[in-house]
C-alpha cells in the first residue's frame, strides 16, 4: 500500500512539473511571436503602425536619450524648430483652400538632420497647436504618403553629439 502512496505522489509530482514546464514553454513562444507579430504589423501597415513605432515621433525622446547617451546631443534652436512646426501645420489645409502640401511636408522632414530633431518637432508642434504630430499625419495623409515620411525619417541616425 505505502509503494502504491509513494508512485502515485511521484507520478503526481511528474505530472506537475510536466505541465508547469509546458505551460512556461508556451508563455515564452507566445511572448516571442506577439514581438514577431509587432515589427512584421509595423513593415506591412507602416500608416496605422509605423509612425506610434518609430522613437523619432516620442515627443519624450530628447530626455529618454539624454539619461543614456554621454555626450552632448546637438538639439534644435527653439526659433528654428517653432519654424519647421509651422511649416508642418500651413502644409494641412482643407481642400476648398487647395489641399494639403504633401510636398512641404516631405521637405521638412528631409532637412531634419536626425531623430532628435524630428521628435523636438514634434513636441513643439503639441504645444503650439494642441495636436499630436502622428494623429495630424494620419489623419491627413495617405498610407503611401505616410509610408514616404517613415522612409525618410527611417534613414535618419538617432543622434548626433557635439
Amino acid at each position: 500500500m505505502k509503494a502504491v502512496l509513494n508512485i502515485t505522489g511521484i507520478g503526481l509530482g511528474a505530472l506537475l512539473i510536466g505541465t508547469t514546464l509546458l505551460a512556461l514553454r508556451k508563455k515564452s513562444r507566445d511572448q516571442r511571436a506577439r514581438a514577431l507579430l509587432a515589427i512584421l504589423q509595423v513593415e506591412l501597415q507602416p500608416a496605422s503602425s509605423g509612425l506610434t513605432a518609430q522613437n523619432a515621433f516620442d515627443i519624450h525622446y530628447l530626455d529618454k536619450l539624454l539619461q543614456t547617451v554621454q555626450g552632448e546631443i546637438l538639439v534644435l534652436k527653439k526659433s528654428t524648430t517653432a519654424a519647421y512646426a509651422k511649416q508642418l501645420h500651413s502644409a494641412f489645409k482643407p481642400w476648398y483652400q487647395g489641399g494639403d502640401d504633401e510636398d512641404q511636408v516631405y521637405s521638412v522632414f528631409r532637412r531634419l538632420k536626425d531623430k532628435v530633431q524630428v521628435a523636438q518637432v514634434a513636441q513643439l508642434y503639441q504645444e503650439v497647436y494642441s495636436k499630436n504630430l502622428i494623429d495630424t499625419l494620419r489623419s491627413q495623409l495617405e498610407k503611401k504618403e505616410i509610408t514616404r515620411v517613415l522612409h525618410i525619417v527611417k534613414a535618419l541616425p538617432n543622434y548626433r553629439i557635439a
